[in-house]
């Protein structure tokens, strides 16, 4: 008889990798980020550099900028795997959300263009009203 599957007995690894930590989450992010400085030190070569070495992957100046093109993905890829469990319940509300249609929104961004317009009219007219004053102002002091 076959077995049904509910039978099935879960795999204990999968069940492992499925759990949060979020102590880990964390030192995978500061890990990322300390790796992808270093990467970046690495390119700019002033502060930090590889040397002394005869390995065939550091004898070229173009095989070390590999390698820390490299590095550089390695630790941007890991901040974004610990950074990305706080992102994808947003992903869920923002398929709730009713985005405005065409119209609203050029109606909305015409209102506020309009208004740092009237806006920026106003400072430049206060401007021009108030700088006569200020110069009478500093020709007293002087």
């Amino acid at each position: 008889m076959a077995k049904k599957p509910t039978d099935l007995k879960p795999n204990k690894v999968l069940e492992i990798l499925k759990k949060e930590y979020p102590f880990e989450r964390v030192l995978l992010g500061v890990l990322g980020i300390l790796v992808l400085v270093l990467g970046v030190y690495l390119v700019e070569g002033s502060r930090l550099q590889i040397r002394y070495t005869d390995l065939w992957i550091f004898n070229e100046e173009y095989k070390i900028t590999i390698f820390s093109i490299f590095v550089i993905v390695i630790g941007a890829i890991s901040f974004l795997m610990a950074i990305w469990p706080f992102f994808v319940p947003s992903f869920a509300e923002m398929r709730k959300v009713s985005w405005p249609g065409r119209d609203m929104i050029l109606n909305h961004s015409a209102r506020v263009f309009g208004f740092i317009i009237v806006l920026a009219l106003f400072f430049v007219l206060a401007d021009f009203g108030l700088r006569p004053l200020f110069e009478w102002i500093r020709t007293l002091g002087a």
